[in-house]
This record gives C-alpha cells, sequence and structure tokens, in this order.
C-alpha cells in the first residue's frame, strides 16, 4: 500500500513498483494529502504495468545489469542444465557491468569486456559470455523488462578455430575399458556403444532399457525430462553391450541404471573426465611419463617417452615414471563412438541417427574426420608406375633443334662461323 513520509519541508511518496519492490520519491507537494495521491496514482501506474497495460521504460533504463541477470536466473537460468552459468557471470559480467544501468550497457562497451578477456578465455568462452548476454536482454525484451535494442546482437561473434576432436583407436578403446575400476566400467561401456552423453547416462532408468528388444530410449538428462536436443530417441544395444548393461542393471539399488552406491543420481559435477584419464594412464595411452625423484625435496623431474625407471642425476636415488595419459575428456567417448562407426563403413545416416542429430550436416562436419591412415589408405587406388616416369619436360619456345632446316654442305661452315666468333668475343 503506498506511503507518504515527510523530509524536511516537502513529502516524499512511497509504493511498490511492477516488480514488487519498494520504490521511494520526493515529490513537491505541499500537503499530505497531495502527497497520498500521488503515491496512490504511482502504485496505480505500477499495476498496470504489471498487467502489461503500460510500459514504463524510465524504470527499466534505471535497472541495473546486476537487477536484470538476477530477474533472468529466476525466471529462467536456474532450470538451465549447465551448472557454471551463475559462476560465470559471476566472474567474468557482473564485476564489470553489474553497477550499469541497462540504457549503459552499449555494444562498445560488451565488445571492450570481451577484449579485455581475450588473453584470459579462448573465442569459445568469449561467444558464450556474449551469448549469455544476448538471451538475458532476449528475455527481458520478450517480457517487456526492457524495452530497448539488445545490445549484444551488434558484437561480432569470435572466429573459433576449428579442430578434429579427440577419439580412442580401437585397441584403446578397448584397454580403457579393461584397466577401468569395475564401478564404473559398465556405465563407460555404455557410452563406448551408444554414443550417449553424460547427462543421458547419469539419467537413464531401468525401465527405458529393453534387453529383450535391444533397445533403450533415451529422454532424460540428469533429473529433466527431455535431452538436449529437445526429444526422445529410441537407440539399439550392441550385442558386446548387453553382459555390461545387465551388470550395471543388476547392481543398482534404485531405478536408475548408473546411480551412485546409495541409489541416487550422480551430481552433474562427478569427475568422469579424471576417472577416463586414470584409467588411460594404467592403459598406457599416454604422451610420456614424468620421471621425478622419490627423495623429498630433492624436487628432480623430467619427462620422457619410456618408462623405463632410472636414477636422479641430482642424489642418485630410484626415480618414479608417473604417466602423462593424453588429454581426452569423458564427451570424447562420444566423439569415439561417431568415428569408429565412419571408418567401419557404417553410413553417415545411421551414425546421425545413432547420434540423434537433426540435420545430418553436423554429423559430417563434427564427425567426418579421418586419420592419417585412412588419408593414405585413401592414395593406395594411385598407379604405381607413376613414380618411375620422368617428370615431362616444359617444350621450349620456338622450334627444337631437330625442326630446324639442315644447311647445305656449302653453307655449313659459313652458317656455324658467326657462331664461333660470337663465343671469341664474348
Amino acid at each position: 500500500m503506498a506511503t507518504v513520509t515527510r523530509r524536511g519541508q516537502s513529502w516524499s511518496a512511497r509504493w511498490r513498483d511492477a516488480t514488487g519492490r519498494w520504490r521511494e520519491k520526493r515529490t513537491k507537494c505541499r500537503t499530505k494529502t497531495e502527497a497520498l495521491v500521488l503515491a496512490r496514482d504511482l502504485e496505480h501506474l505500477a499495476d498496470r504495468q504489471r498487467l502489461g497495460l503500460e510500459p514504463l521504460p524510465q524504470r527499466r533504463a534505471s535497472m541495473s545489469f546486476a537487477e536484470l541477470f538476477s530477474w533472468w536466473w529466476k525466471e529462467y537460468g536456474h532450470r538451465r542444465r549447465s551448472p557454471d552459468i551463475d559462476r560465470v557471470a559471476r566472474k567474468h559480467l557482473l564485476p564489470t557491468l553489474g553497477r550499469l544501468s541497462l540504457g549503459e550497457v552499449t555494444p562498445a562497451r560488451l565488445e571492450g569486456l570481451l577484449v579485455a578477456k581475450t588473453d584470459e578465455l579462448a573465442p569459445r568462452s568469449l561467444n558464450h559470455l556474449r551469448g549469455l548476454i544476448h538471451t538475458v536482454f532476449a528475455k527481458a525484451i520478450r517480457r517487456e523488462v526492457w524495452s530497448g535494442p539488445n545490445p549484444a546482437a551488434l558484437v561480432e561473434r569470435r572466429k573459433v578455430p576449428k579442430r578434429p576432436p579427440e577419439y580412442l583407436h580401437p585397441e584403446e578403446a578397448e584397454a580403457l575399458l579393461v584397466h577401468l575400476d569395475p564401478r564404473w566400467r559398465s556405465l563407460f561401456a555404455a557410452a563406448l556403444f551408444t554414443g550417449m552423453r553424460k547427462g543421458e547416462l547419469l539419467g537413464l532408468r531401468k525401465r527405458e532399457v529393453s534387453l529383450r528388444d535391444g533397445t533403450v530410449l533415451v529422454g532424460r538428462s540428469y533429473d529433466h525430462d527431455t535431452t538436449k536436443g529437445g526429444h526422445a530417441d529410441l537407440i539399439p544395444v550392441a550385442e558386446p553391450l548387453r553382459p555390461f548393461l545387465q551388470a550395471a542393471i543388476d547392481a543398482s539399488p534404485s531405478g536408475l541404471v548408473f546411480p551412485r552406491p546409495d541409489g541416487s543420481m550422480h551430481r552433474p559435477d562427478v569427475a568422469l573426465d579424471e576417472i577416463l584419464r586414470r584409467a588411460l594412464g594404467r592403459a598406457g595411452v599416454v604422451t610420456g611419463y614424468d620421471h621425478r625423484c622419490r627423495r623429498k625435496g630433492c624436487g628432480y623431474s623430467k619427462e620422457e617417452l619410456g618408462n623405463e625407471p632410472g636414477r636422479c642425476p641430482r642424489c642418485n636415488m630410484r626415480l618414479w615414471a608417473k604417466p602423462l595419459p593424453r588429454h581426452v575428456r569423458f564427451h570424447d567417448v562420444r566423439h569415439t563412438t561417431a568415428t569408429l562407426l565412419l571408418k567401419c563403413g557404417v553410413p553417415l545416416v545411421t551414425v546421425q541417427r545413432i547420434l540423434r542429430h537433426k540435420d545430418v550436416r553436423l554429423t559430417a562436419s563434427t564427425y567426418g574426420h579421418l586419420s592419417i591412415e585412412d588419408m593414405r589408405e585413401g592414395l593406395r587406388p594411385f598407379p604405381a608406375g607413376l613414380a618411375g616416369r620422368s617428370r615431362p619436360r616444359r617444350r621450349p619456345v620456338g622450334p627444337t633443334a631437330g625442326e630446324l632446316p639442315r644447311p647445305a654442305t656449302a653453307l655449313g661452315a659459313g652458317w656455324a662461323a658467326p657462331t664461333a666468333h660470337k663465343e671469341e668475343g664474348r
């Protein structure tokens, strides 16, 4: 309810705005009655704005970016699957933009923010920051919380260098399953044979797996009712995967296929990447070994390709070879599934349906890479005889010596004499 308060020689009106926050404004009213009427009018105007009958650009322009982000997070952001959005915004956006009013968040200021973060963040991460700002303003415009333009729309996206994703070779994938902890082996086998994402595996329920029909219904991600693609799909179960799924279902104490020991769902930040790389280190899928001295305080360390233990050159203590596994993420297991299927000659459309991509072009551009061995195999049809043939010479300009008219016998000496004189005079 609107109220008024005397502030010195004037009256201040206090009312709730369209967002439910208390606002106070110093008025020029001479009497309490005039101030109370004005406060009620302001409250009535806020009610009309709350119902969408009247916009109030002045109030929206005075809203800070931190207030807008808090509104977006309460209405939309907390429902997002990524747990890092709020942390990233508080680290990279709010310290610079938080106190600014929405009218001061201009494309030039956003461009300056991204330029300042260039040395700290990769181009893909800069694009994510830009996209987050664009999403916040887009929702505000749709809900009429902000009536101005979207400032992020005029900020150019950074060019992201496209590199082929990491994947495991068949022998490396087999060694991975052997050296994994038995607790995690079924989960990684399911990821390898189905190409399912992390959230889809952790949220998979027993009733969605049919070993009799050999199918898995992928329609959830963690505890959300939809996947990243927003649709449910039925994918087949490969024969080698059946015993892994059966073992996981029998060992699960709850309705989930891959739960925690107490039957609850794993947290989204469960360290599957670390579990994967430790297993790769035990399997020998490494880039080298870090040879460290066992003596405390020595500090000797050297990276080498082999793992043969040696002696420390400083103190002659026996070295310890720590494996340095390849930097493969859990999501790269999905890349492995797609790449191995394509290398085995599986049609691209089939791979697309297994990965549940909407467009086959996305499958071809992302997972259609070939290793150098595949390229070398593709060069085999070239005729081997080409290597023994000499390179064709470039035809000289004008007639060759064999095409010149042969001079007559009497003119033979005279025809060759000028050439001899020219060489003597050189």
